[in-house]
């Protein structure tokens, strides 16, 4: 059994190839599906919980219905969820707004759903989850019995779609952070035993820094727990770090792959290539698997890694300069294998 995820990037610009993802994997093992709001939506969806605008949620309905059109769906299917934008219940005000930014997944879900031979599966049904609304986390022990209703899809010979980023928590639902989806994923991956949880989004996989700032940083092949686990929660955003914490503890093998020509270029498992990676957030800049000093206050270390503390405007010139002692070491160990 294979549990995959398609962010809201690649929903949005690679949708077709994502299904034809899904049903090229499903003639051959079990495959259960997590979706993301297309890209954007979910900051629509805040500003509308923050000012009951209606022309933020007019700009979700009018973005869903005519990407639907355009990919051939049947937009009567996405109805129910766009009554529950426009007429939401009375609900305590935190427990509201969690309730509306469910939506956007809810809406993703019932279109790939459609076009994947799939049947929803409410998250709310499957994740039971304790914390705080807006910032849930699952409980495995608790969300095991549920486990039953994807297995109860798959045997009806449907795909099960499962919107990421909601769960449970005591009746209401709850949004489970910014890059929730990556930790529904995960859970479900660990609640079905899954062989691996592919993660897809519109780049091959992870890199030695952020690719859409430095062009040419370079592919990371493996990485261990423990490196995905600091990146995350340093500002490289490839997995929300609930997602990479819980694939450590259980030792769930992660890939991530690019939705549209179906590359996979990282796996996240106890191995690692050890190659250095960059990345940077409020203010603090990670620098991992890398000798490197820089004149800058280091916040916070570890075993194979340093944060140190550097303004925004530096931050950009810091990690160029970085990357490229990166390029000069990567290419030196090449040529010292090439020589032995």
């Amino acid at each position: 059994m294979i549990v995959i995820k398609f962010g809201g990037s690649s929903l949005r610009s690679e949708f077709k190839s994502a299904v034809s993802l899904i049903k090229a994997l499903s003639e051959e093992k079990d495959v259960v599906v997590v979706v993301s709001a297309l890209k954007g939506i979910t900051d629509l969806l805040e500003k509308y919980t923050d000012t009951f605008d209606s022309r933020y949620a007019v700009e979700v309905s009018k973005t869903y219905l005519e990407f639907g059109k355009r990919m051939g769906i049947d937009t009567s299917s996405l109805s129910p969820y766009l009554k529950q934008l426009f007429n939401p219940p009375d609900l305590p005000p935190q427990a509201l707004r969690d309730y509306i930014l469910s939506i956007g997944e809810l809406l993703s879900a019932a279109m790939i759903a459609e076009k994947a031979n799939g049947a929803v599966i409410f998250p709310w049904d499957l994740f039971v989850a304790h914390g705080s609304f807006g910032n849930g986390f699952i409980d495995i022990k608790k969300s095991k019995r549920n486990v039953k209703l994807v297995k109860e899809a798959l045997e009806s010979g449907k795909i099960p779609i499962i919107p990421g980023f909601i769960a449970n928590l005591n009746g209401y639902r709850v949004t489970l952070g910014r890059g929730g989806s990556d930790y529904s994923a995960v859970a479900l991956g660990v609640l079905l035993n899954s062989e691996l949880v592919a993660i897809m989004s519109d780049v091959e996989g992870i890199f030695t820094a952020d690719p859409k700032m430095i062009p040419y940083s370079l592919l990371i092949p493996y990485m261990s727990y423990d490196e995905i686990l600091i990146a995350s929660k340093y500002g490289m955003e490839a997995i929300q770090w609930k997602a990479a914490k819980l694939a450590k503890e259980y030792e769930a093998l992660i890939l991530f792959g690019r939705a549209s020509d179906w590359r996979m270029g990282t796996v996240v498992s106890n191995s690692s290539s050890h190659m250095p990676l960059l990345s940077y957030d409020q203010g603090k800049l990670l620098v991992m698997n890398m000798d490197s000093e820089i004149p800058y206050e280091v916040v916070e270390e570890g075993e194979f890694w340093r944060v140190y503390r550097v303004p925004k405007r530096d931050s950009i010139k810091i990690i160029k300069e970085l990357h490229r002692k990166i390029i000069y070491q990567e290419n030196a160990q090449l040529l010292g294998r090439v020589k032995a």
